[in-house]
């Protein structure tokens, strides 16, 4: 079933690049009026402008940025009835290699940055009586890895709040996680570049491939819909067939 979004406005963060990009687009494809937020202002400006779409440069891990942001999407769009956040920061290295800054940026970006999102677009979102949020998580959440503690429990974190947010929120609110498996983006790109572990993520899974951004987009673009009307709450994870393997 193609999820129709007709006439809905929706927040995207993380959208200069890779999956907040491609949900972007597919949202706007499939009807939405979209706000692409993203620190990066050049991202931005080499996103080609479709009808429905405002870009906004804000730095989520900034209280004083989000706040500013909300307002400007709120009045861009008309109001707010979905929220997409994807942004993320990949932190690689072991507990002795990280330093306490690297660990603050993980939780920054990778949690508190959509804590900060849902906080100040909540009222906007309640007034719209029929509202989505899906936050994009990771695999990383749900299995142990060496090597990448500060992204993965920043992750993990993330998916706890989605569900009790599901809980509070509900019933004017849903709010559900995705947990993209390795998707080919622009930050997966330096782990990707190395050919061995490339090999080894792909061979990773039952489909013997890695993911491409759009794939993770279709299932956003499913959950901000009315197709998933009583998905309330739930982990979706999209990783070819790895985590249980």
């Amino acid at each position: 079933m193609v999820p129709d979004l007709e006439g809905r406005k929706i927040v995207v963060t993380g959208a200069g690049n890779g999956i907040g990009l491609a949900a972007a687009r597919r949202l706007v494809a499939l009807g939405a009026s979209v706000a692409l937020i993203d620190r990066d202002r050049a991202a931005l400006d080499a996103v080609a402008v479709a009808p429905g779409m405002a870009k906004i440069v804000c730095d989520i891990s900034v209280a004083e940025e989000v706040e500013r942001a909300a307002k400007e999407a709120e009045s861009a769009l008309g109001g707010v009835d979905g929220l997409v956040n994807a942004a993320g920061v990949l932190v690689q290295g072991s507990l002795d290699e990280l330093s306490l800054d690297q660990w603050a940026r993980s939780l920054k970006v990778n949690l508190l940055g959509a804590v900060l999102m849902c906080k100040f677009l909540a009222e906007s979102l309640k007034r719209a009586g029929f509202a989505t949020i899906v936050n994009v998580a990771s695999v990383g959440a749900l299995r142990p890895a060496k090597g990448v503690s500060a992204y993965s429990a920043a992750k993990a974190g993330l998916l706890m709040f989605s569900k009790c947010m599901a809980v509070e929120l509900a019933p004017t609110i849903r709010v559900n996680a995705v947990c993209p498996g390795t998707i080919e983006t622009a930050m997966t790109h330096g782990l990707l570049a190395d050919p061995a572990i490339r090999e080894r993520l792909a061979g990773g899974n039952a489909l013997g491939r890695l993911g491409a951004a759009d794939e993770i987009a279709d299932v956003i673009a499913y959950l901000s819909g009315p197709a998933s009307s009583y998905v309330n709450g739930a982990t979706v994870v999209v990783d070819g067939g790895s985590t249980w393997l």
